[in-house]
């Protein structure tokens, strides 16, 4: 049996006392928040034209009188340039978008939705939120203190990950001359 979260904090600070392991409760409690959401919208999409990231690309667009850059698509959902293209390039050659070069500039794309994305976003979007409904309803008097926290929460990991330096060396242990971590 695997130990549970408070014993995995407790451990680590007892090996590491100098850490702050107080984050690990928090960002342990986000994780089994969006597993749980996973594991409940997952069989909407067993036999869907979509799955759930391409929908949640297309969500922005259903609604959209105007094609879109699709660097703001990626800024939008915080996501690599180079993925949300091949994203794109899978919805369009499905026909789910439809992708035309930019007059303003010739390095971008503008992206629109077709008839056929706003039918499956149509249809599958409603059901995922019904089932998101289904989730938070027992949370009753406490929802807006939740929305709050949340909202907090959100702020302050986008606050500390635009500090957060671009290159991932800063997460590597100290390492001593020997090669070994420090301890």
């Amino acid at each position: 049996m695997l130990p549970r979260p408070s014993d995995v904090r407790r451990q680590w600070t007892a090996r590491h006392p100098d850490m702050d392991a107080s984050a690990m409760q928090i960002v342990e409690l986000v994780k089994r928040i969006v597993g749980q959401l996973e594991s409940a919208v997952e069989p909407l999409y067993d036999d869907a034209p979509l799955t759930a990231p391409e929908l949640d690309l297309l969500i922005p667009l259903r609604h959209m009188e105007q094609p879109v850059i699709a660097r703001r698509i990626a800024e939008h959902h915080r996501m690599s340039r180079a993925g949300v293209s091949k994203a794109l390039g899978k919805l369009e050659r499905r026909g789910f978008i439809e992708r035309a070069p930019s007059r303003a500039d010739r390095r971008a794309s503008l992206v629109s939705i077709t008839e056929s994305g706003k039918a499956a976003v149509d249809a599958l979007f409603p059901r995922q939120v019904g089932i998101e409904s289904r989730l938070v309803a027992g949370l009753g008097a406490d929802r807006e203190r939740v929305v709050e926290a949340l909202t907090l929460l959100a702020a302050a990991f986008e606050r500390a990950a635009a500090e957060l330096p671009s290159s991932p060396e800063f997460l590597e242990p100290d390492v001593t001359a020997s090669g070994s971590p420090a301890t």
